[in-house]
Formats: structure tokens, C-alpha cells, sequence
């Protein structure tokens, strides 16, 4: 290519733009957009033959409502990890047509109950990455934490939002945005399905690394119990999956002292717990004490 086809493809220079009458300024960025789309589009997909479907893997691990939490987490996780995922992009303005304003987040609560739709954030340009821009549709939690939207087709996007675009990613991208922009969450198909996926499994997944969920994770477990066996009157520990929460923690406590001993052998046990470290290797805990 030429120097002055390299030029071209760039956008204008800003002394090329000095001066001009703001619906100058406003056609010349919008050909150097289209320009970058242009590079975008020619540069080799992976997805390029994506209709935007729901994959048979992932129908499949999605049908099965009867097994135990863990298992379907598990089975489901597999699937979605294993091919590809959709996320949505807005539409963008032209640069000077509408204000800037920060990444706006969509509330759950506000998508099921049917009301009106947020403002679409303006931009100037798409950035080269429509994952980084999706992360500016990140979802409000009913917990208030912040979750990015990802979907299994593109049917179950629209029946979110008719106002954004599919945009096919691979989960490794999607994970990584998530940890760097939202709290290193995923919901599933929000305004249908509503699934929060584990944020272990998140963080694991940006890493390059495989999730081994808390409840099958011996060496995190056996550090939880050494922590919580330091605790007065902690006699024994064990685990199991958890039913509302990824990791169920039994706790057997010495109730020689009465309640009041057991009381606060239970609150240095959930002191131990609300540890931050635990963030990246446990999603949610479930703590059932066992007086003795």
C-alpha cells in the first residue's frame, strides 16, 4: 500500500481538520470510521460464519433444570467455555450529535419489569474491540454488583434489547473484559434465563486457567478449614456443594458454653469468611453450624 493510502486508512491528521466547519470535521471522522471498519471486517474471523444460533452443546446443558445446582453449573460451564459467545454492541453517533456520558448500566430489575430503555452511551468511534464495548451495557445485580451481559443467541439478546447489535466473542475475551470493567461476573441471557455465572469460573476462564468450583477444590478447602479450625470453639469442618450458593461449609461447634459461645464461635467463623482473598477462588458460601 502507498504512503498515501496508509494516510488515508488512518483518518485525517489534525492539520488536516484545523480550520474546517464542524460538518467538515463531523464527514472526515466519520470516513475514518468507516475506514476502521473496513480494516475490522477484512481482518480474518473466527465467527464469520456464526448465524448467531444457540449451539446444540449448549442447548443441551441448558435443559437438564432437575440436577443438583453444581452439576448443571458444571455441565453448562463446559459448554459455554467451549465454543463462543454473543454480546451487545449499540449503536454509536457521529462525533458532536449527542453529549458524552459515562458507561451507563442497565438494571436487571428494570429490563424484567419491561420499562423504558437506558440511554444508549454516546461515542465518538467504536473502539477495535466490540467486547471492551459492550462492557459500557454492563447489567445492575439485584446485589448491586455490576455483571457483563453475555448471551447464548442472537434471539435471546433481542428479546433484551432491540436497540443493540450481536457481536460474536470468544469466552476468553469476554471473561477478560468482565474482570477488567464489571466484577469479574457474567449474566447469562439477561431478561429470559438471568443465570449469574461463578466469578471463580470468570476469573479462572481470563486467566487461561481451568475452574475447579470450591467444592471439589481440595487445597482451597483445606485452607479454609486450617483458618476456621483457629477459631474458639470450632471442632470439625467439612464441605459439600451448596444448594443456593456455590459452597456449602459445615461448621461443628462446642456448645459446652451455651449459646452465647456458640454465637461467637459463629461470628469469627463468618469474619474468616468475608476475607476478600476468598473473592477469585469462592463465589458465595453457605455457612451451616452444627452445635455439638
Amino acid at each position: 500500500m502507498s504512503r498515501s493510502a496508509d494516510n488515508q486508512a488512518a483518518g485525517p491528521r489534525p492539520e488536516d481538520v484545523r480550520g474546517r466547519a464542524p460538518e467538515a470535521v463531523q464527514v472526515a471522522a466519520a470516513f475514518a470510521a468507516r475506514a476502521k471498519l473496513e480494516r475490522l471486517l477484512a481482518a480474518p474471523s473466527p465467527f464469520a460464519g456464526d448465524d448467531g444460533t444457540l449451539r446444540p452443546e449448549v442447548g443441551a446443558a441448558l435443559e437438564p433444570t432437575d440436577l443438583p445446582r453444581h452439576e448443571y453449573l458444571d455441565g453448562l460451564w463446559a459448554a459455554l467455555v467451549g465454543g463462543r459467545l454473543i454480546v451487545p454492541v449499540a449503536a454509536h453517533a457521529l462525533p458532536g450529535h449527542l453529549e458524552k456520558s459515562e458507561p451507563q448500566s442497565v438494571s436487571l430489575s428494570q429490563s424484567l419489569l419491561g420499562g423504558d430503555a437506558p440511554q444508549v452511551p454516546a461515542h465518538e468511534v467504536h473502539t477495535a474491540d466490540a467486547c471492551q464495548d459492550a462492557a459500557t451495557l454492563a447489567v445492575s445485580l439485584p446485589d448491586g454488583h455490576i455483571a457483563l451481559p453475555v448471551f447464548t443467541s442472537a434471539d435471546a439478546m433481542s428479546r433484551w434489547r432491540s436497540d443493540v447489535r450481536p457481536v460474536p466473542v470468544s469466552p476468553e475475551r469476554a471473561a477478560q473484559v468482565a474482570c477488567l470493567s464489571t466484577d469479574q461476573l457474567w449474566v447469562l441471557d439477561p431478561g429470559s434465563r438471568d443465570l449469574r455465572l461463578p466469578r471463580p469460573a470468570v476469573v479462572a476462564l481470563a486467566g487461561g486457567e481451568e475452574w475447579v468450583p470450591s467444592w471439589r477444590n481440595e487445597p482451597v478447602q483445606a485452607e479454609v478449614r486450617a483458618q476456621l479450625r483457629e477459631v474458639d470453639g470450632v471442632t470439625g469442618v467439612a464441605f459439600a456443594p451448596g444448594e443456593g450458593a456455590e459452597l456449602r461449609v459445615f461448621i461443628r461447634i462446642d456448645s459446652s458454653e451455651g449459646r452465647t459461645g456458640v454465637a461467637r464461635s459463629l461470628e469469627g467463623c463468618q469474619h474468616v469468611m468475608v476475607n476478600p482473598a476468598w473473592g477469585d477462588l469462592i463465589d458465595t458460601v453457605e455457612l451451616c453450624p452444627l452445635p455439638a
